[in-house]
């Protein structure tokens, strides 16, 4: 029998523990590869000991960047043009191990825009997973943003669209999470260069955990609580936990005065747990079982103003059957529908209008939350997201 091939895996950050939807990504393309490759891991952080069991990875290469060092690296590379996002993870002692020891994989994985610039000097197949257009997001962040982070976007968005633009040219499959990031790169590629060659970009979306599924029978019943999910040092999460709690709260609570919201997540910012200054908020930090209070919401909130890719929050609040409200921006990548999978709302009155239809409508909201399962287990399953990436894999090599 033929030895199996084997792929490479480059990672920024370590995806254990899996609290965030980039460290899913990592992890679950990882077991999905690994089912028909070797797969190794290289990531620039400690990796956590506590590694899933199996791993999905044969090896683990780990070059720890402390923020100094990254921080010295990013002004480094700023100053020649790089984008901050990119220019910061770059390491010479990293390039240097990767052309000596890619030539033995066939396929060297690139996660996110800031391991693309690793691609030179690299052999065999290569595969950018740009995870979303980072440049959409930061752009669309602007209106929203307040001292640093507005600066910081507005410096940062133009750059940033160039090198992803420019990357398209430097790889042989590029992957992204969702078909709006892709029409958004693909149209700025088409506006600046309609001549130039590049890459193949195909949707892989991200997909729900086995665990998320199989949750159904331990289902409780619905409070009046409403809940947000997400890792909250995350800057559009924070935002939006913040938009929900002063501007959208106060009113809910006119027309449900024991209505309880809950901001569910890792890592809470300063201003995050000051929202429970509140009555009725309580922000829960890291907990083992977050599902917990999801189930027990009556409806789930993605009020989003700002973000770009898929929101891994919604596609889980769906698989769990739950009644989800967010925005445009929230619904983004989902091939659901508008009040029939998940409902969108375009302000904050009609965020406050549809949260209080489904609360007097018992059935419209279990029907919402059974439709939105549905359409997780027939689109949004690592399962059928794997023959997606086996398709494009094969064709490639």
């Amino acid at each position: 029998m033929a030895p199996k091939r084997r792929i490479l895996v480059l990672a920024s950050r370590s995806p254990y523990p899996l609290t965030a939807g980039y460290k899913l990504r990592i992890h679950y393309i990882g077991k999905l590869l690994s089912e028909r490759f070797s797969v190794s891991l290289l990531c620039l952080q400690p990796v956590n000991p506590d590694l899933p069991n199996p791993s999905p990875f044969d090896e683990i290469f780990s070059f720890p960047m402390p923020i100094a060092r990254l921080m010295l690296h990013a002004i480094h590379n700023w100053i020649k043009g790089w984008p901050l996002q990119v220019g910061g993870y770059y390491d010479y002692k990293v390039s240097g191990w990767l052309k000596e020891f890619t030539r033995n994989y066939d396929i060297v994985y690139f996660h996110h825009i800031r391991m693309a610039p690793y691609v030179i000097g690299i052999k065999g197949f290569r595969i950018l997973d740009y995870h979303d257009a980072i440049s959409m997001h930061y752009r669309i962040a602007i209106p929203y943003a307040k001292g640093f982070w507005k600066i910081f976007y507005i410096l940062e968005s133009k750059r940033l669209l160039s090198y992803e633009l420019e990357m398209l040219k430097k790889f042989d499959r590029s992957f992204i999470i969702s078909p709006v990031d892709k029409e958004y790169l693909l149209s700025k590629l088409r506006s600046k260069s309609p001549s130039d060659k590049y890459s193949p970009i195909t949707v892989i979306p991200m997909g729900v955990k086995e665990e998320v599924m199989v949750r159904d029978k331990r289902a409780q019943s619905e409070e009046n609580l409403i809940a947000f999910l997400g890792k909250m040092n995350y800057y559009p999460n924070e935002d939006a936990a913040i938009y929900f709690a002063k501007d959208i709260l106060p009113i809910i609570k006119q027309k449900i005065r024991d209505i309880e919201f809950f901001v569910i997540g890792a890592c809470p910012t300063r201003k995050v747990l000051q929202l429970q200054r509140a009555e009725q908020v309580h922000v829960t930090g890291f907990v083992k079982d977050p599902y917990d209070y999801i189930e027990r919401a009556k409806v789930v909130v993605a009020p989003m103003r700002f973000g770009a890719g898929m929101q891994n929050k919604i596609l889980e609040a769906m698989a769990l059957g739950k009644a989800v409200v967010t925005t445009p921006i929230g619904a983004n990548g989902i091939e659901g529908k508008d009040g029939e999978h998940f409902m969108v709302a375009h302000s904050r009155e009609e965020i406050i209008e549809k949260i209080w239809e489904l609360f007097r409508d018992n059935k419209k909201r279990r029907s919402l939350g059974q439709n939105a399962k549905e359409l997780i287990k027939e689109k949004y399953t690592w399962e059928v997201i794997g023959q997606r990436l086996f398709r494009e894999i094969e064709q490639l090599i």
